[in-house]
């Protein structure tokens, strides 16, 4: 749904439904298993394929607009105006925000293996601490890995960031950048591997792995 242009979430850079937006202190846990995600899991947790087989997902979902790029090529038509239900966690309270993440994932990498954080399935990277706030988490839990999607421009010091963790962390990170195009990219209704979930030859992320196996561009159509 693309919003008019007067629209007042516009803006203000924040989310159409903006009261599902909660602070970290009224949620219960910030990371939520794949299971409950229609796209990444759908009803499922645990990657089926690839080399990341049996690693469970979690997601991480942000406030849309309110931690984004306001360049972002979807600012008007986020695919967060069609996620009514969805409830979104401030950034606003950052320290605390992070502290929470770090505590959870030392909660989940004492019962896994391994495991994957999905950033985000709303929102993106708000500030250049929080950047080094993920970078950190990798160099200290080794078995932590990342994949997710940004819309900062390389050349920003945020997208510079992001790509240093790529660089520093290949086997383990996998952001890549929408709608530019080259390698680690993804791209809508553009040059790249059509995502197969989308085009009905796998049932969901977890059975596909396509976006942490390869640097090619990937494909979405349009949400």
């Amino acid at each position: 749904m693309r919003l008019r242009p007067d629209n007042p979430a516009l803006a203000a850079g924040r989310s159409i439904f903006f009261y599902k937006t909660k602070p970290v202190s009224e949620i219960k846990r910030v990371l939520q298993p794949a299971a409950n995600n229609g796209k990444i899991g759908k009803g499922f947790t645990n990657i089926a394929k690839g080399k990341w087989r049996g690693v469970p997902i979690y997601t991480l979902t942000l406030e849309e607009r309110a931690t984004c790029p306001r360049d972002c090529s979807k600012w008007a038509n986020c695919y967060g105006n069609n996620m009514r239900f969805a409830t979104r966690i401030s950034h606003i309270e950052s320290d605390a925000l992070c502290a929470r993440i770090e505590s959870e994932l030392q909660d989940l990498l004492r019962m896994y293996r391994q495991v994957c954080i999905r950033l985000h399935v709303l929102g993106d990277f708000f500030s250049v601490e929080y950047v080094q706030f993920w970078h950190s988490m990798m160099a200290k839990h080794k078995d932590l890995l990342l994949f997710g999607f940004t819309h900062w421009k390389r050349e920003t010091e945020i997208g510079m960031q992001l790509q240093g963790i790529n660089v520093a962390f290949p086997e383990r990170s996998w952001i890549r950048f929408s709608d530019q195009g080259g390698p680690m990219s993804a791209n809508v209704e553009g040059v790249g591997i059509p995502c197969p979930e989308q085009t009905g030859k796998t049932k969901s992320c977890l059975t596909c792995g396509i976006c942490w196996s390869t640097s090619e561009p990937v494909s979405f159509k349009e949400h």
